[in-house]
Formats: structure tokens, sequence, C-alpha cells
């Protein structure tokens, strides 16, 4: 898939994560714990992605635009520690189901709240070479994160 700037390539891992949201969610008991290890995996690269990229960008667009960056930083801080705590349970506790439910609602909203707010703030503010240049970026501190 060719991606035409950072924007896309979010959007992109955004659909991924809904993916295996709902592959966690449907799985079995013996497939849990290795998709949720895969999910979790990937969440964590995005959003080292995005703090250290597209957050410190948007927040320098305006106060407003800070406010949104912050909250969107503050939802992130909350579900990493989720997953976390999801992973000490681990996927065979009685109560994982319940508590991954609540999680993968708190994701859904996590990924619409940037998608309808940073995102166009993005695509606004900042010009197409730089949304390209960002792609570069986000490939390198996710390549750096993930070793």
């Amino acid at each position: 898939m060719i991606f035409s700037d950072v924007v896309d390539v979010l959007l992109a891992e955004h659909d991924e994560i809904r993916r295996l949201c709902s592959a966690v969610e449907r799985s079995g008991d013996r497939l849990r714990g290795r998709r949720f290890a895969v999910l979790s995996h990937a969440v964590h690269l995005h959003e080292s992605g995005e703090q250290a990229i597209i957050h410190l960008v948007v927040r320098d667009l305006g106060a407003a635009a800070g406010l949104i960056a912050t909250m969107r930083l503050a939802e992130e801080t909350a579900l990493l520690s989720s997953l976390g705590t999801l992973d000490d349970l681990g996927a065979g506790d009685p109560d994982f189901a319940r508590r991954f439910a609540v999680l993968h609602r708190a994701i859904l909203e996590h990924l619409t709240r940037e998608e309808l707010d940073e995102f166009p703030i993005l695509r606004r503010r900042v010009v197409v070479q730089r949304l390209q240049g960002m792609s570069g970026e986000l490939s390198g501190v996710q390549l750096v994160a993930a070793t």
C-alpha cells in the first residue's frame, strides 16, 4: 500500500488496531493471549510514534490544538496502563474478557477522537511536504521502539 502522508499511515494503523481488537474479542482461550500480545505491541508502536512526532507538531499549532494534543496524550497514557494491567492479569483470567471489552471501547473512542480532532488539524495546518516527511520520521521512531 502506498501512503501519501503521515495521516494516511496513521489511518492504516488505526484500521489494523481495530482489526486486532476484534480478533482478541472473538478469540477462544487458546488464541486470546497471543492475539492480545500482537495487539499490545501494535498499540505501543503506534502510540510511541504519535507521542514522539504527531502530538508535538499538533501542540505547536496553537492553544486549541495544544489542548487537543494534551487530551490525546492523557488518553494514551491510560490506554497503555490498561494494556499493562491486562497483560499482568493474563488472558486466561476469568475477568479478562470483561476488562478487555472496556479497553476495546476506550481504544475505539481514542482512535475516533484522533481522526476527528487531530488529523484534520494536521491536514489543514501542516504543509503537504511536511506531512510526507513526517511519515519517515514516524517509521524511524517506530523502528527504534520495536527493538
